[in-house]
């Protein structure tokens, strides 16, 4: 038996992991997720603000029966990375064997991260947006925009999409990227206003802390999917829906939209008509009517990094791609 760790790059990932492939994985994900087959404690969160940094890191930790891998992802918002050329999500990927618990790979997260959020925004829009949708709203031009719009429009070819950002030269670099890199054409807004007014889905990709979009520019029908660290909608629009999705509870409660109104008890799992898996797997449904405003909450399920590190893990292994390591030369003894 093998006691190697695979140390896997970004560059490794990346090969490994065609972008395209991702939304088939993070869909099965939802569905196991939804029958019962994946173990997945809500994320902890270590916030590094009081100590003067613009920081934060999530531990999500995962175990999926039905492939059985398990592991954790270690990621994190950086706010002075942009500034240094560096992304503002950094994470790694760690599998372990869940029988002895060594350690079978570590990998940088960033591809899997970005690409399973915009992947996860996607199955959101494929099984809750009213047929016939047209317009997307992407409010925020960061990486994972970037990923949640190539990711939605592999799920429904026929929208269009508008993006909105504070930005105006990340507006035009991220429509530059979708047209070069992906074929897939992006119109500007000059207000977030402007993108959400007449969107058939809105997706909320940013970090923004104080709501940005408010509940009279949502039209009957809109799906808004919010998947910031924070709130980035009004109290109005959160319990004006006529429905609300996350993908975890444990989670939603404590974490990004719904936190400020769970903390308060306005908002209770009683209000959430299910989560994103129990409708993939078909045990809940999803939206009941076209004109429905329904509000999805996709705080991020570790289990996704884990179960998509362990389909790179397995490349690597039968590419033989990847540095190879002992993390331990003893045996186990105690010396």
């Amino acid at each position: 038996m093998s006691h190697e760790t695979i140390i896997l790059s970004d560059q490794d990932v990346t090969a490994l992991l065609p972008h395209h492939e991702v939304l088939g994985m993070v869909e099965t994900v939802f569905a196991e997720w939804g029958r019962g087959n994946v173990v997945m404690p809500p994320k902890v969160n270590l916030d590094m603000s009081r100590s003067g940094h613009d920081s934060w890191c999530n531990a999500m930790p995962a175990y999926l029966a039905s492939s059985n891998v398990g592991g954790i992802k270690w990621v994190g918002g950086f706010g002075s990375n942009p500034a240094q050329g560096l992304p503002y999500i950094m994470g790694i990927v760690v599998l372990t064997d869940p029988e002895t618990g060594h350690a079978l790979a570590l990998m940088d997260g960033s591809h899997i991260s970005d690409w399973r959020t915009g992947a996860s925004a996607a199955v959101a829009a494929k099984y809750l947006a009213r047929e016939g949708a047209r317009k997307v709203a992407m409010i925020g031009a960061g990486a994972q925009g970037r990923t949640a719009t190539v990711c939605i429009h592999q799920a429904l070819p026929e929208v269009q999409t508008v993006v909105a950002d504070i930005s105006p030269e990340r507006r035009q670099a991220f429509r530059d990227d979708l047209r070069e890199a992906f074929g897939v054409h992006v119109d500007d807004a000059q207000s977030v206003e402007k993108a959400v007014r007449g969107a058939d889905v809105v997706v909320l990709l940013t970090t923004a802390s104080q709501p940005i979009v408010m509940a009279e520019w949502i039209d009957p029908g809109c799906l808004t999917l919010a998947m910031g660290s924070y709130q980035q909608t009004e109290d109005a629009l959160i319990l004006g829906a006529d429905a609300i999705v996350v993908d975890c509870w444990g989670q939603a409660a404590h974490r990004g939209e719904l936190k400020q109104l769970a903390d308060a008890g306005t908002l209770t799992e009683g209000d959430v008509r299910a989560e994103l898996g129990d409708i993939v797997a078909g045990v809940k449904t999803g939206r009941t009517s076209a004109d429905e405003r329904i509000l999805a909450v996709l705080v991020g399920l570790g289990a996704h990094d884990v179960y998509i590190g362990g389909q790179v893990y397995q490349r690597a292994l039968a590419a033989e791609r990847g540095r190879r390591v002992c993390l331990r030369h003893d045996g186990g003894k105690l010396q």
